[in-house]
């Protein structure tokens, strides 16, 4: 079962990173364990047209901050009986929360989709904050978009091959929903049947047939091998699915509507990892989801 002992939530006081700080509260609240509230202030000094801004006028902008923070911190307690730390910081958000990432040894990070320039629609987006720490960070992230404060009792996970990242994304998808439901999902094409074409319409089906059972086969082996590391009270459903990996995650998460996806980020060392991850099925899934995402490396 996943070790929750400290949490690490994100803010810039917009409605999108609410709905992560109560995320946060909750799940701090379910498992017992610390939370800690990270705030990066801008340094007001970029935007004064090279006249900078005065200490005075500095501590009035911070005052003012500090009231909606207060807030926050109070909606906590209130809301989840949890008393949260928390710290306030100028610079640039991501490195503010790396920094923060490399102190406080966070056992789950948790931020919003988007920051302040969130519209508060559930559509396609990831903000830059939340695109930089997938490749900075290598503790799990979660991505915060539904408003809804209640424990997560269904989840989603998404496997890849057979792997210790596999069953660490099994062991999370599991131990967040304690009986609740968690489907386990191997999504697998086959592009290269179409290769067999130009041999015969015969060989094409016969040999299409086979790379196609090949490929159900070793999807199938790959969720039970990861099962492994499921834990407690919860329902598993283990599903190996043909299709594009992004299209059949995003058609599954409609049909078995969880609350939360798990997946994983892959090798975060990886050579111009910031690109191929771009284009790779963990950040198209973040991006279209229209639920939480729980990025494990």
């Amino acid at each position: 079962m996943p070790i929750l002992k400290r949490i690490l939530v994100a803010t810039d006081l917009s409605a999108a990173a609410h709905r992560a700080v109560m995320r946060a509260g909750q799940l701090a609240s379910q498992w017992g364990a610390d939370l800690f509230l990270v705030r990066a202030r801008r340094n007001w000094n970029l935007f004064a047209r090279g006249r900078g801004t005065s200490s005075e006028g500095d501590r009035d902008i911070a005052h003012g901050a500090d009231t909606p923070l207060r807030a926050l911190l109070a909606d906590l307690e209130s809301n989840f009986g949890v008393h949260a730390r928390c710290d306030s910081r100028l610079g640039r958000t991501s490195n503010i929360i790396a920094a923060m990432v490399a102190e406080y040894d966070p056992h789950l990070v948790v931020i919003g989709v988007r920051g302040q320039h969130d519209t508060g629609e559930i559509r396609p987006c990831l903000g830059g904050t939340a695109t930089e720490l997938l490749t900075r960070i290598e503790q799990p992230l979660l991505l915060v978009r539904a408003a809804t404060t209640a424990a997560y009792t269904t989840s989603l996970v998404a496997l890849d091959t057979a792997s210790a990242l596999s069953q660490r994304t099994v062991l999370w998808g599991t131990g967040l929903v304690q009986g609740g439901d968690c489907h386990v999902l191997h999504a697998y094409d086959t592009p290269y049947v179409e290769r067999w074409r130009p041999g015969g319409v015969t060989k094409a089906l016969v040999e299409g047939q086979r790379h196609m059972r090949r490929a159900y086969e070793e999807a199938i082996t790959s969720v039970q091998e990861a099962l492994c590391a499921a834990e407690g009270t919860v329902r598993v459903h283990s599903h190996a699915v043909r299709g594009e990996p992004v299209a059949t995650m995003l058609a599954e998460i409609t049909l078995h509507a969880p609350q939360l996806v798990v997946i994983g980020k892959g090798d975060l060392q990886a050579p111009h990892v910031q690109q191929r991850m771009m284009h790779g099925v963990g950040f198209r899934i973040a991006y279209h989801s229209p639920v939480d995402v729980l990025m494990i490396s």
